[in-house]
């Protein structure tokens, strides 16, 4: 074999080498881009339960933020639900992962304006899932990253809960604006209302001015 044969082998085997590290770390990438398509990595939602809040706006105003967390060492994972007992559903949800530290700052954020009853995670989970459900026989989806961050639910079983929670207000859907719903989106769920519930006298509705974020008018019973 001359020379240049040899290094020719050499430069193809270089090549090779390269080739299959690549792949390898292609193949590596793909696999943690789908472990984490379900919003944690695939092993969290085996994590001992850390924490389980409802606010008690959900009980008092129709809406308020739920939040589910599990705990290994020092790392913790929650998952936060913005839920809308009155026909909306899942506002908003989403997931993180951090420190003990930082999620003990990141849940007194949240009691600056809320407060929470511990609740078991079954029942937390019956709540979010039929908040869920009650929203879409009206027509309405969840926020799109439900179904990233709902994965840290794991084997949690709401079906052994017995509390019993409602929807609506007096067995109709009951619409609340946001401070951030324009008037042509407030108008849109308006008109999906009318037509699912049989015309404007089959729900509830409560309507606040652009930028009103306390107090609410127009309420119509």
């Amino acid at each position: 074999m001359t020379i240049n044969q040899r290094r020719r082998q050499k430069q193809l085997a270089k090549k090779a080498a390269k080739a299959s590290a690549k792949a390898k770390a292609s193949r590596a990438s793909r696999a943690q881009k789908a472990a984490m398509t379900s919003g944690f990595p695939l092993s969290v939602p085996a994590w001992p339960i850390h924490e389980a809040l409802i606010s008690e706006s959900v009980q008092h105003i129709n809406q308020g933020t739920v939040i589910l967390s599990r705990k290994y060492g020092e790392s913790i994972a929650v998952a936060v639900f913005l839920v809308d007992t009155g026909c909306m559903g899942i506002k908003d949800a989403f997931g993180r992962l951090m420190g003990a530290a930082a999620y003990s700052d990141f849940l007194a954020k949240f009691r600056t304006s809320e407060n929470f009853i511990a609740s078991r995670p079954e029942c937390l989970r019956k709540l979010v899932e039929e908040a869920l459900a009650y929203a879409e026989d009206l027509g309405f989806s969840p926020d799109p990253d439900y179904h990233r961050v709902k994965s840290l639910f794991g084997d949690i079983d709401s079906d052994v809960c017995t509390q019993e929670f409602e929807f609506g207000k007096d067995g109709k859907p009951f619409y609340v604006s946001g401070p951030n719903d324009s008037p042509g989106r407030i108008r849109a769920i308006m008109k999906q209302l009318s037509d699912r519930c049989g015309g404007p006298d089959g729900f509830h509705y409560m309507i606040a001015p652009p930028g009103f974020q306390d107090d609410f008018i127009d309420y119509e019973e």
